[in-house]
Order: structure tokens, then sequence, then C-alpha cells
């Protein structure tokens, strides 16, 4: 049971996390390639690709409940966030603000942060103009989930799904 609810929270957030940021609409030449929806270990390498001269500034939140007057990490397996009123949700940055200038037209921006626990991550891009003002941003989610709960586990313990998926793959590519 506890798998089938990790799909559906990995699911869910994979449709959520097309969502674009609050300040403005995202930047087509700065690009977030990695986290991706799922992230397995305890520690979270963004990276982040640039076409074009730009300058940036990496915000790196852990989004955390509100319990009282307290605030708890998201426990990825026992939390439905489509349940969760998002008024409760509050965003704890975990690093201090990377800022970043790019002055080439294709660059990669990469930070590992390391000792990160189980629960739901929230990077944030902003492209920033001469003056230091955000003139568009980029808002990426991220599941972290320890090695022991990694959500391939729920296909390597049903042989018959990966055998299916790995199958339907293989046919489309050969007609």
């Amino acid at each position: 049971m506890r798998k089938v609810i990790v799909v559906l929270f990995v699911a869910t957030l994979l449709i959520m996390s097309t969502t674009v940021g609050v300040f403005a609409a995202a930047d087509p030449s700065v690009t977030v390639v990695s986290p991706g929806a799922s992230v397995t270990g305890n520690s979270l390498l963004i990276s982040i690709k640039m076409t074009a001269p730009k300058t940036i500034k990496v915000f790196v939140y852990e989004e955390k409940l509100k319990s009282g007057n307290q605030l708890k990490s998201i426990d990825p397996l026992n939390t439905n966030v489509d349940k969760v009123n998002p008024d409760d949700i509050r965003s704890v940055s975990i690093i201090k603000p990377l800022t970043y200038k790019n002055t080439s037209s294709l660059k990669f921006f990469n930070k590992k942060i390391e000792n990160v626990g189980e629960g739901l991550y929230r990077i944030c891009v902003a492209t920033l103009d001469a003056k230091g003002n955000i003139v568009a941003t980029s808002n990426v989610r991220a599941v972290m989930l320890s090695k022991s709960t990694s959500a391939t586990d729920i296909f390597q313990d049903n042989g018959g799904l990966l055998k299916w998926v790995q199958n339907f793959i293989k046919n489309i590519f050969r007609s």
C-alpha cells in the first residue's frame, strides 16, 4: 500500500511541477535540468542550463507543513499533497541564495547540497536584469526519498509491470 502511495505522490508532483513561478513567466533561456520529480539518497544536485548571457539567483527551499506553531517536514510516503491546504505549506530556505552570472551563449550552473533529509523541496531560479530586479522565475519541486524507499523499488517488486513497460517501449521503437 505504501508503494502505491509513493507512485501517486510522485505522479502528483510531476503534474504540479509544470506550474510556473510566482513573480513572472519562466525564462526560456534558463532551464532547470536537475533535480527531477524524485531524488533518491541524501544529496540534492541542482543543475541549470543557460543558453544566453544571463544573471540568475538560485533559491532552495524545503516545503514544510505548519502544524500548530511548528513546521514539520513533509513525509513523502504518508502525505497526500492534494489534500493539504496550500495555506499550511511553508517554504523554508535551506541555503543562502546563490547568484551566478553567465557571460557566454551556453553554460551550466551546478550545486550539490549534502545531508538533505526526506521531504519535498522546491528550487526557484530567478532571472535578474542589470539592476538586480527579478524579471522571470522558474520553480521545480522534487521529492527526496531515502535509498531504502526508492521509487525504483516499486518496479522491482512487481516484475510483471516492469517487463510490460519495457516491452511497450521496445514495441514503440520497433515499428
